[in-house]
């Protein structure tokens, strides 16, 4: 019993944003244009989060992801998470978070672009079926620090939650027609490694675990 909230929870997590160093020297005209586009896109993505407009999501996503999940699952799946369902409801705050955006770095082997954009999301999640007593409440909440949650129960069947240090991957190259698109850093999803090359998982790592440990540092 214990098990199923936190997979529910990871689960919505990867829903929700599926959608999502190398160094690197180039004129500097080309840097400004980029970075812009790159923030208008994380404002963006926010920004039809709020508005719960499916369609733009899935506009913004990496193409590829729909060679292995037809978009008319995934819209089905937001559906089913952002308007409730049986099993849970959640509640996410109509505010864009303050974001950071990386350099953008170029894997040249893979022949693409690609930058971080990283940023805490708030969201509060009450289970339809389920209560939890104190001790059970008390495991969740140990459980969920474990999976860089921040959580308080505010009832026996409510949780908000402060995810710390979530990260979007931009990237563009042939595949995206160059231009941006999305990909949620999610190590732990197989269809994560089947989408980006070597270079860009490595780089993505290193750069989640530098925000890990600037965060380390804060606490």
């Amino acid at each position: 019993m214990k098990a199923l909230p936190l997979h529910t929870i990871k689960a919505v997590f990867t829903v929700m944003f599926v959608v999502v160093f190398t160094s690197i020297n180039f004129a500097q005209e080309v840097s400004e244009d980029s970075i812009k586009e790159i923030d208008s896109m994380a404002s963006k993505m926010f920004t039809n989060m709020n508005n719960r407009d499916y369609d733009a999501i899935i506009e913004m996503t990496h193409p590829k992801v729909f060679d292995i999940v037809p978009k008319e699952t995934m819209v089905s799946v937001f559906k089913s998470t952002f308007e409730g369902n049986s099993e849970f409801s959640i509640e996410i705050p109509k505010q864009i978070p303050e974001y950071k955006i990386s350099d953008i770095f170029k894997d040249e082997e893979g022949g693409s672009d690609y930058a971080f954009v990283s940023y805490d999301m708030e969201m509060s999640m009450t289970f339809n079926n389920e209560t939890f007593d104190e001790d059970t409440k008390e495991t969740m909440v140990k459980m969920m620090k474990m999976q860089g949650m921040d959580a308080e129960f505010v009832s026996n069947k409510t949780v908000h939650l402060n995810m710390l240090n979530r990260m979007t991957i931009l990237i563009k190259d042939e595949s995206t027609n160059n231009k941006w698109a999305m990909i949620n850093y999610d190590p732990d999803s197989p269809l994560f490694f089947q989408l980006l090359s070597a270079t860009v998982i490595e780089k993505a790592k290193s750069y989640y675990q530098d925000l890990m440990i600037a965060q380390k540092k804060k606490d």
